[in-house]
């Protein structure tokens, strides 16, 4: 074949895969230069706009579902995200952590007796509180100018105010975000919105619930890893049993040996296709069933499995003071 000829259009498409016997192949012509759009010069001559060009002025339009039926949309905001083990946290000092772009700070207010999550930022000069202290009163204390806050985020002491001068600590500008916050399964949970109108979120929706975390007769560890990577891959990682011999080998020793019918060879790993049945799925989530075991993903990001056949399953809360299996 002539090499010119594969810088010139084809008279045809070719598709990248052989098609089945009497279906014709596609009869649009491809182009080697991107249609543009043309447009006047003040003297009417014609210019070509590139495609990138277009592309930019032309408005993006999302596609609707199809009529009569409503997509559901998953909230990432009206979720519970935990901050860390209770076990890691040092109630004598401020603990800071991003989540989801937000940066929030940890802390224990004694007087209280509860752990508090707030927004990493001194409304003063947005200097990080996870820097400051907690005082000697059991407040939190910005490590920059010693704003001191209470555990609902209200500032209780200016330094530099005059004790005769106006309460300037009192003014809302001066307060903090707090978001709310629960101690669940041994993990600081938090809400990502703060505001009263989300005060009382746990009393409409908490965190996932396992069980076993809290049952004495299991083992629980607890485990913090930085990873070079994105949250989705992990959560694929963890969802993908069929790695496991490979990247994990030796883990599960005492499983039985699944079998592929018809297979001659195997390999010592004893990798073989796995059946998995999605039982229920949605967008807060799905359960499924895979050879022996089960998984379950409760979204955004807590999953929950075992290689055994027993289903203890992980329990939502339903708003009306029960903890229930999603169904």
């Amino acid at each position: 074949m002539d090499p010119l000829r594969l810088l010139l259009p084809r008279t045809q498409a070719q598709p990248l895969l052989p098609l089945p016997t009497g279906v014709p192949a596609p009869s649009v012509r491809p182009r080697l230069v991107p249609r543009g759009r043309a447009r006047r010069h003040r003297n009417g001559a014609a210019r070509m706009l590139p495609a990138s060009a277009v592309a930019s002025e032309s408005p993006w339009t999302e596609q609707e579902p199809p009529s009569g039926e409503k997509e559901e949309r998953f909230d990432w905001l009206d979720q519970w995200y935990p901050f860390a083990p209770v076990e890691d946290l040092d109630p004598g000092a401020p603990h800071g952590k991003m989540v989801l772009g937000i940066r929030v700070v940890a802390w224990y207010d004694r007087g209280a007796g509860e752990w508090r999550v707030f927004e990493d930022a001194c409304p003063h000069r947005l200097a990080p509180l996870s820097e400051g202290r907690i005082d000697d009163k059991g407040r939190l204390q910005c490590v920059y100018h010693g704003w001191c806050f209470d555990g609902r985020g209200a500032c209780k002491f200016i330094p530099q105010a005059p004790a005769l001068g106006p309460p300037v600590h009192t003014n809302s500008k001066a307060c903090v975000a707090s978001y709310p916050c629960v101690v669940q399964n041994k993990l600081l949970w938090f809400y990502p919105r703060a505001g009263p109108e989300h005060a009382d979120v746990l009393q409409r929706k908490r965190p996932p619930f396992i069980p076993e975390i809290d049952d004495p007769s299991f083992v629980t560890s607890f485990l913090i890893r930085d990873m070079p990577f994105g949250y989705d891959v992990l959560a694929e990682n963890l969802m993908d049993p069929s790695h496991v011999p490979y990247a994990h080998k030796g883990l599960f020793r005492g499983l039985p040996r699944l079998v592929d019918p018809g297979r001659e060879e195997y390999d010592k790993e004893g990798g073989v296709p796995m059946a998995v049945k999605v039982e229920e799925s949605s967008v807060n989530g799905f359960a499924s069933s895979q050879g022996p075991g089960y998984s379950k993903f409760v979204a955004p990001c807590t999953y929950y499995g075992s290689p055994a056949s027993k289903k203890s399953e992980v329990r939502t809360w339903d708003g009306s003071k029960n903890w229930s299996v999603p169904s």
